[in-house]
């Protein structure tokens, strides 16, 4: 784990140590190189360059004064339609996967998907546990370490997905319901399915305390991280290991029993 200082820091923080312990399998998030690749390249692309090069095969060998305005307009809205005709066609046939971060070591949680899923748990109980202004208190006051946290399967860090896990996508557009099929690496809950130690520190405030942040972490139990979570993937109870206070000592555990 990276060597944080924490000591002799000009301002107030408080630190909860804990691990994470899955309940159910786990789904990959991020897009494929390809994907990515493909989505920067459309981005940077523009329409007008890309509907000159198209009008100049479709008025090949045509006069200038013949190619009327009202021909222009036909032209561009016939390619469109190709272009959206093509686009449906290779969405249909190409499920889109996502995958495990990986580097040299092996699978690992990057530390913003902890803070997401806090905000998405501070969203959920926002009528039990009121805080205001959530999403930005939990930026500018929670921060989350290490930056890569790791999974551990029986003791042993995990380096691969299990296997792939394929599964139907509907979506309502213009044209009525859609079909398509999306895939996700996938980690089985099989065995026990650990992360790193986890060391989520709060810089003190009025608004937002460790004791709401334990609760936003038992949400984990009914919707937790990664792709798919309504349908009941990546669920997970945790463990408290260590609380140092604002003072710097470390206070009794609190017990934790979610299952």
């Amino acid at each position: 784990m990276e060597k944080v200082a924490f000591e002799n820091l000009p301002f107030a923080t408080e630190r909860l140590v804990i691990r994470l312990k899955f309940i159910s399998d786990f789904l990959g998030t991020a897009p494929s190189q390809e994907l990515l690749k493909k989505d920067f390249f459309k981005l940077r692309e523009t329409e007008a360059l890309m509907e000159a090069e198209k009008l100049r095969h479709e008025t090949a060998g045509l006069s200038m004064k013949a190619f009327t305005e009202e021909n222009y307009k036909t032209v561009v809205k016939k390619t469109s339609e190709e272009d959206e005709e093509n686009e449906e066609k290779e969405e249909e046939e190409i499920p889109k996967l996502t995958y495990f971060r990986k580097d040299d070591k092996g699978i690992y949680i990057p530390n913003f998907m902890i803070k997401g899923f806090l905000k998405s748990s501070a969203q959920a109980l926002k009528d039990q546990i009121p805080l205001r202004a959530f999403k930005a208190k939990i930026d500018r006051n929670v921060f989350v370490f290490p930056n890569k946290i790791r999974l551990y399967r029986n003791g042993n860090m995990l380096t691969e997905p299990d296997d792939v896990f394929v599964r139907p996508l509907r979506a309502s557009t213009p044209k009525g319901e859609r079909v398509s099929l999306t895939a996700s690496e996938r980690i089985a809950s099989e065995g026990e399915i650990i992360t790193d130690e986890i060391t989520l520190v709060l810089i003190k405030n009025k608004d937002l305390d460790m004791d709401m942040i334990r609760k936003f972490l038992h949400y984990g139990y009914f919707s937790g991280i990664g792709q798919f979570r309504n349908g009941g993937f990546g669920r997970f109870v945790w463990e408290e290991i260590d609380y140092i206070g604002s003072d710097g000592v470390k206070r009794k555990k609190i017990k934790v029993k979610q299952e």
